[in-house]
C-alpha cells in the first residue's frame, strides 16, 4: 500500500491506471445534505407531522427533562421508584432509550417517576457520577433504604419494568431467584 503525500504522486498513480488526472480546484463541491428531523411517535408533532431529535429527547409526554439540582430535589421528595436517564441528544441509543422509557412511563404510571439530564448541559453532575457510557440509567428505589442500580446502555422498556418490579418486590435484580418453599 502506498501513501501519496503530494498532488503529482496521485496524478502519476492515476495516470498508470488509466486514469485522467484531476485537479481539485476543478472538482464540483459536494451538495450539502439537508437536515431532516427525526419522526417521533413518542412527542407531540408539529403540522408536518414531523419532530425534530431534540424534542424526542426533551419534551417527551410523561419523561421530564431536569437539571442536577432538580434531581437532588427529586430524589430527596421522591414517593414512588424514580428511573434517572443520562443521555446525549446526540446518542444515537439514547433516542432509542427515550421511546422505551416514555412507554415504562406510561405503563407504570403511579409506581415509577421517569426523568432525563442531558450530560452535556449537567457536565459537572456527569464527572461526578462518573457517567461514561450513554445512555445510563440509574433506577433509584422509593426506600432510601435500598441501593441504586446502574445499568449502560440500551434496555427494551419490559426489561426495565422486569427490573423495577424485582426491587419492588425486594429481589436484587440479576441475581437467581431463591426457590420458594
Amino acid at each position: 500500500m502506498h501513501t501519496l503525500t503530494q498532488s503529482s504522486s496521485r496524478a502519476a498513480v492515476s495516470a498508470r491506471q488509466g486514469r485522467k488526472a484531476v485537479a481539485l480546484g476543478s472538482l464540483p463541491k459536494p451538495a450539502v445534505a439537508a437536515r431532516v428531523p427525526v419522526a417521533s411517535p413518542v412527542s407531540a408533532r408539529g403540522a408536518s407531522g414531523v419532530t425534530s431529535r431534540q424534542s424526542v429527547i426533551s419534551h417527551a409526554g410523561k419523561v421530564e427533562k431536569i437539571s442536577g439540582e432538580q434531581l437532588e430535589v427529586a430524589i430527596a421528595s421522591r414517593d414512588t421508584t424514580l428511573i434517572v436517564d443520562f443521555f446525549a441528544t446526540w446518542c444515537g441509543p439514547c433516542l432509542l432509550l427515550a421511546r422505551e422509557l416514555e412507554q415504562v412511563a406510561e405503563e407504570m404510571d403511579g409506581r415509577v417517576k421517569v426523568v432525563k439530564i442531558d450530560v452535556d448541559e449537567n457536565p459537572d453532575l456527569s464527572n461526578m457520577l462518573r457517567i461514561q457510557g450513554l445512555p445510563t440509567i440509574v433506577i433509584i428505589p422509593k426506600d432510601a433504604g435500598k441501593p441504586a442500580l446502574r445499568t449502560e446502555g440500551f434496555l427494551p422498556a419490559a426489561q426495565i419494568m422486569e427490573i423495577v418490579g424485582q426491587i419492588e418486590a425486594g429481589q436484587t435484580p440479576g441475581q437467581p431467584q431463591q426457590p420458594q418453599p
